[in-house]
């Protein structure tokens, strides 16, 4: 039982002790701890760190701290309990009271600019403001460390009735994070990483907003004219950018790899402010014809994929023949179906394609070559 506590997937989820496992039973995932013990110095100190662990499960969620359940009183006297500096005690072990307080301090000082760009509720016109004010990475970020903090506070507080006045503006703020969190990732998101008691309280007030399909686009002449018009903002061409990586994505193409890797580095470039937004739109044109000229040519070619992916490699290195060459490649490649698990096919295979390349590239360009077509190269 103590083995498979420690298993997330596993049962039970919840452990009952009376004595013991106070050192040498480490438990990362446990968060909680109802403590209806008397119990004072060394012995409620290693209580205590049974929960502090850090832990971050499978889809990248944080245990944020832990939290330990009082039910004897030791926190109402914790100084006397501990027989420990009194400054050192405080800074590590917080009351809940404390907690209120810093919750309270944050909703009143730090939320209301947040809140003003959301007045009257959550809607489509609170959605462009609250996306237009978050278009620097700086402001995002200001945005997200505030209300993580904010969200964690609340989940180890609610429920309590100390929250009731302050619940419809927290319940704006997640909306917005949310919103905001999947109006700028590159990757696609499915939900918004909201902690268990604010997801039930988002679902049920505001999730219409959150599970609306992402906006997608046609990568075409038309929305490159468009974002060249001169009243285009910052979080259009961020969202342009983004649009296009999801694209170039999902593709399933190994040939666009390269193109979606451009597409990153125009979007950092851009978000660190190492681009202007005229600079940012006219390397995105170039990209769009790139990504125009890689799509009609593997047309004309007629290659399967693996091939056309090795050709384009070549190409882009400026290597005569790549054409016949691709071929060669492909014909050689599929000799040694095992190359990913077998090393000995690895080797047998890269020594081959060195020497078949070797002519036409020269030594040092080669090893990069190879090792981009394998890495690209679909199973």
């Amino acid at each position: 039982m103590r083995k498979t506590f420690l298993k997330p997937d596993m049962m039970p989820k919840i452990l009952i002790v009376t004595d013991k496992l106070l050192t040498g039973y480490d438990a990362p995932l446990l968060y909680c701890m109802y403590l209806d013990k008397p119990m004072r110095d060394h012995a409620l100190l290693q209580a205590i760190a049974r929960v502090n662990r850090p832990y971050e499960d499978s889809s990248g969620k944080a245990k944020p701290c832990g939290f330990v359940l009082d039910f004897v009183g030791i926190f109402e006297r914790l100084e006397r309990a501990l027989s420990f500096d009194s400054d050192i005690v405080s800074a590590v072990i917080k009351n809940i009271e404390v907690l209120k307080g810093r919750f309270a301090a944050l909703m009143t000082d730090v939320a209301p600019k947040y809140l003003a760009l959301c007045k009257g509720g959550i809607d489509d016109k609170a959605i462009e403001r609250a996306i237009e004010a978050m278009a620097d990475k700086e402001d995002r970020k200001a945005f997200f460390d505030f209300y993580k903090e904010l969200e964690m506070l609340y989940e180890i507080i609610s429920p309590d009735i100390f929250l009731r006045k302050y619940i419809d503006d927290y319940l704006k703020l997640a909306a917005m994070y949310g919103i905001i969190r999947k109006f700028f990732s590159p990757r696609p998101i499915v939900a918004p990483d909201f902690m268990r008691k604010t997801e039930s309280l988002v679902r049920e007030k505001v999730g219409a907003y959150l599970d609306a399909p992402t906006s997608t686009i046609k990568l075409n002449e038309e929305i490159i004219t468009a974002i060249k018009s001169a009243n285009t903002g910052k979080a259009k061409v961020i969202n342009l950018v983004i649009q296009i990586i999801r694209i170039l994505d999902t593709a399933g193409q190994p040939h666009l790899i390269s193109i979606k890797e451009r597409a990153e580095a125009i979007l950092e470039g851009y978000e660190n402010r190492q681009l202007t937004t005229e600079a940012a739109i006219k390397e995105i044109e170039e990209l769009y014809r790139k990504y125009q000229n890689a799509q009609k040519e593997r047309k004309e070619k007629n290659f399967n994929e693996n091939t056309f992916t090795a050709y384009w490699v070549l190409k882009n290195e400026n290597i005569a023949e790549s054409e016949k060459l691709a071929a060669e490649i492909d014909a050689l490649v599929q000799k040694y179906p095992h190359y990913r698990d077998n090393a000995a096919e690895m080797r047998q295979l890269k020594a081959e394609l060195y020497k078949i390349l070797l002519p036409a590239a020269g030594k040092e360009k080669m090893v990069q070559i190879v090792r981009n077509i394998l890495e690209m190269r679909k199973a």
